[in-house]
């Protein structure tokens, strides 16, 4: 069926074989035409997939050739859609690489996402101004920040010495002085593609936009990634020595609001089970950051224990 669907997308397309990936969320089949050329044909079956596939075709269409000659990666690209009883379906030439596997994830491999991330953000933002896609400055990023605490705090589920600390930080002007760049917006370890320790793509493109690069290295200051983030760190300057010293600060800041959005999320859908699992999280955040409310997001990175890291051993 999508075999057929993917060439009424893509005129003159003939597809010799497929290989079922669907999930939950969508039916998805990896095919191969003619040419031996591999596809991706993909039809959303949730209103959320079909929300993110409408933002990616935004987003990936943003990217033109100019851009991706600049990239040390591939990016998807869509080559037809087509609609399928209100769903959009589209079909995309295949990305070699592999999910990467934090516990496989050698010295070359970490370097290599961090200087993906460098790359990016080291291309001018003015190669996307004409694109329109969201431009933010640092003062709009400050704003965006302040409006995620104001409308947790009004949510009465955030407490107040966790209000405190988020409210410390966004006040602190020197965490928000930076260069706004290309960034990517959602990026996680998933996002990634590897091979032979090498990213060979990215992506998830769905969030595409002019801001604040602590966006996308958001996810490295996560407890799961803790043996990683000074590689990474090191790294990345390495490749962009411009970059605001207080970025993977900020970078936490971010990760931790990240859980005040789920929140929103979960009550603005009315769903009880998203509610539930963010008021635990940030409970759970409050407890991780008991006794270092007010100066944790606001001193040097290396000297602040992660929010979400798990309490030092007793020594009994």
């Amino acid at each position: 069926m999508l075999a057929a669907q993917a060439s009424a997308a893509v005129p003159g397309l003939t597809l010799v074989s497929t290989t079922d990936i669907s999930d939950e969320h969508r039916h998805a089949a990896l095919a191969t035409d003619v040419d031996s050329r591999a596809w991706v044909v993909e039809l959303p079956q949730t209103d959320d997939e079909e929300l993110g596939t409408r933002e990616r075709i935004g987003a990936l269409g943003a990217i033109g050739d100019g851009l991706r000659s600049r990239l040390p990666f591939g990016v998807p690209r869509i080559h037809g859609e087509t609609n399928v009883r209100g769903r959009t379906l589209t079909v995309g030439e295949w990305l070699p690489g592999f999910r990467p596997d934090p516990q496989k994830l050698g010295p070359e491999a970490v370097a290599s996402v961090a200087q993906a991330m460098a790359t990016l953000h080291a291309i001018p933002a003015s190669a996307l101004y004409e694109q329109g896609r969201p431009i933010h400055s640092a003062n709009e990023s400050q704003r965006i920040a302040v409006g995620v605490v104001d409308r947790a705090a009004g949510t009465t589920l955030l407490p107040q010495s966790l209000l405190r600390r988020w409210e410390a930080a966004y006040e602190d002007n020197e965490l928000w002085q930076f260069e706004p760049c290309i960034i990517h917006g959602r990026l996680r370890l998933d996002s990634f593609l590897v091979e032979s320790d090498r990213v060979t793509a990215v992506t998830g493109w769905r969030s595409l936009q002019v801001g604040d690069p602590a966006r996308d290295v958001a996810w490295v200051t996560a407890p799961t990634m803790k043996d990683f983030l000074s590689p990474i760190e090191t790294a990345y300057r390495q490749a962009r020595p411009t970059a605001d010293q207080r970025l993977f600060q900020r970078g936490r800041f971010w990760a931790e609001l990240d859980i005040a959005r789920w929140l929103l999320h979960g009550l603005d859908t009315g769903n009880q089970v998203i509610t539930d699992q963010a008021t635990a999280a940030i409970n759970e955040l409050h407890d991780r950051v008991g006794g270092d409310l007010e100066s944790t997001l606001t001193e040097p990175i290396t000297r602040a224990p992660h929010p979400l890291a798990e309490p030092p051993a007793s020594e009994d």
